[in-house]
């Protein structure tokens, strides 16, 4: 098991956050946060999903070492700088800083150049905070992500006529689109990509009322149903916590295209599921949480 696969407990009740006293909810709420400044910013410098995607993961991990703190979007900002060398997608440190200063410049702010001050804290920053990173992450930043595993499988395909199932491209899309969504939250946190991507496939399939043979999953994945379906509950769970607290709801888009797809399309039988309880469900409280607690200012 990759060491940056943690339980699902030790993002919600055990992360550095929570050892500041930041309930789940408040974390969710942040890292929704920091999901929607690093997409736009992937807007403007033009780059792909496979290169957003993979910063993503990197602040997940990050955030699974130290606390979120007012540095947030500094941290973000040199993940994907970190992220647009490893995946042909080269941008210069100060068009990064650039866009990221006037993406949170206050509004009816004089526009940030390069020879503002602004410009300046954002550039020294994003580099101070790139190799921070790196150190924090043991410069560990190999990564299997859904667009190659979806290469790779689509290449089989094809050279395997023989193959009694074939997902098209267009489930692949859907799929890979339904993950970016979910990147959200911190599914990569718990899971790795293979179970996530099988998890939005037994979706996509099921929403298309073609539902997939889960020998697929096993053959074409090496994962199980039921290891798709934990998935999916962790996925449930989160969104559990998103909504639990009126003052803190974030990832709306996310609990909005989450579907409600039967045990039994995971191949578990109605009356079984994991842990042996049931699925999350609308009426399922999450546990209790502390109330939000603003943490104390930290250096990283």
């Amino acid at each position: 098991m990759s060491s940056w696969l943690f339980s699902e407990d030790a993002f919600i009740k055990e992360s550095p956050s929570r050892k500041q006293k930041v309930p789940v909810t408040a974390e969710l709420c942040q890292r929704e946060s920091i999901h929607a400044f690093l997409i736009s910013l992937g807007s403007k410098l033009k780059l792909d999903g496979r290169t957003i995607l993979a910063a993503t993961i990197y602040i997940n991990r990050y955030y699974m070492r130290l606390p979120i703190t007012s540095s947030k979007y500094f941290v973000a900002s040199a993940a994907l700088a970190i992220s647009c060398k490893l995946h042909e997608n080269y941008r210069q440190p100060g068009k990064i800083a650039l866009h990221a200063a006037n993406l949170k410049n206050p509004p009816g702010h004089a526009v940030i150049d390069e020879q503002s001050e602004g410009f300046w804290k954002w550039r020294d920053q994003l580099l101070y905070r790139e190799e921070l990173i790196l150190k924090t992450l043991n410069f560990d930043l190999n990564l299997d992500l859904p667009y190659d595993v979806r290469d790779r499988i689509v290449e089989a395909q094809e050279e395997n006529n023989e193959d009694e199932v074939v997902i098209d491209s267009d489930t692949f899309k859907a799929a890979i689109t339904l993950l970016e969504i979910l990147s959200s939250l911190p599914l990569y946190v718990a899971y790795d990509c293979y179970t996530a991507l099988g998890m939005a496939l037994v979706i996509v399939s099921w929403e298309k009322k073609e539902p997939l043979p889960l020998s697929w999953l096993e053959k074409r994945l090496g994962v199980t149903g039921e290891m798709c379906y934990e998935c999916y509950c962790y996925v449930l769970r989160l969104i559990k916590y998103a909504k639990s607290d009126a003052n803190l709801m974030s990832n709306k888009m996310v609990a909005k295209r989450i579907p409600n797809v039967p045990k039994e399309v995971w191949g578990l039988p109605e009356t079984e599921s994991k842990n042996n309880s049931s699925a999350p469900t609308s009426q399922t409280n999450p546990e209790p949480v502390a109330k939000p607690v603003e943490p104390a200012p930290l250096n990283s």
